[in-house]
């Protein structure tokens, strides 16, 4: 069984234990059958992934709702790493669509399961060969989440730890900017916590008009960035923006150079 606490490390002795080597070798549901989990799909109220743990046994229930493969393989990876992370913890986790979003919820379990998701879905060495020196595009993440089974949300957050040009991800709900996280090398950084979404973007169509755009938009940087110290050498950049739609009041919008 798996020794190591870390999740990044627990995820890699798993990987070893079973003999995988890259996506296509097992499905999610092989890898918890693997390890003693029984996996079901029902309604469940709330909520888009249970598990009950048992001993050495577990029993993951997912939400039925939920269609999008990536989005389900996630939510998979991230009970199992609540099974092999923090069965002494509790017997029960129920995670909603804000805590499988929110990387940086301030409960540790759940940061801790998100991050052996991660690393499970999409190994750092494989990701960055599939990634490295290849600039940013919505074409290329798609390719990279078609390979990994990923969410393209799950897979431009990876992207922004590994990847090579420059990305910003913002969490919003109800036209509140609640969190944001970017690459060491995005050109603007400052967006005020809990200000409000700026009107003339892809995200305030959504939050004004019920709007989502099915692609990337080019934007005018200013409008996310007009108090940003840099704006003023950069008034006349262009971004691109895709916005993705999480749980019933969330959305997420990824920024990156044009």
């Amino acid at each position: 069984m798996i020794q190591s606490n870390n999740p990044l490390k627990a995820a890699q002795e798993l990987h070893a234990m079973i003999g995988w080597t890259q996506p296509s070798d097992l499905t999610l549901e092989d890898i918890a059958g693997a390890l003693g989990i029984l996996v079901k799909d029902e309604p469940i109220k709330g909520s888009d992934g249970r598990i009950l743990i048992k001993g050495d046994t577990a029993i993951i229930t997912v939400n039925n709702t939920i269609t999008n493969p990536g989005r389900r393989n996630f939510i998979l990876g991230h009970e199992i790493g609540h099974f092999l992370l923090h069965k002494d913890a509790t017997a029960l986790f129920s995670d909603t669509p804000l805590t499988l979003s929110e990387w940086f919820k301030k409960g540790i379990h759940e940061k801790q399961a998100n991050d052996f998701a991660t690393e499970l879905l999409m190994p750092a060495p494989l990701y960055v060969n599939k990634v490295e020196g290849k600039k940013l595009s919505i074409n290329l993440i798609e390719d990279v989440s078609a390979y990994f089974q990923t969410s393209l949300l799950a897979t431009f957050l990876r992207y922004i730890s590994l990847g090579s040009f420059p990305v910003m991800v913002i969490y919003m709900e109800k036209g509140v900017v609640k969190w944001k996280f970017h690459s060491n090398d995005f050109p603007f950084t400052y967006l005020p916590i809990n200000s409000n979404v700026p009107a003339w973007t892809v995200a305030g169509d959504y939050f004004t008009k019920g709007q989502l755009e099915p692609n990337p938009e080019k934007v005018d940087a200013i409008e996310w960035f007009a108090e940003d110290f840099e704006i003023k050498k950069k008034k006349d950049w262009k971004l691109w923006e895709q916005c993705y739609q999480v749980g019933e009041s969330g959305l997420v919008s990824v920024l990156w150079t044009y």
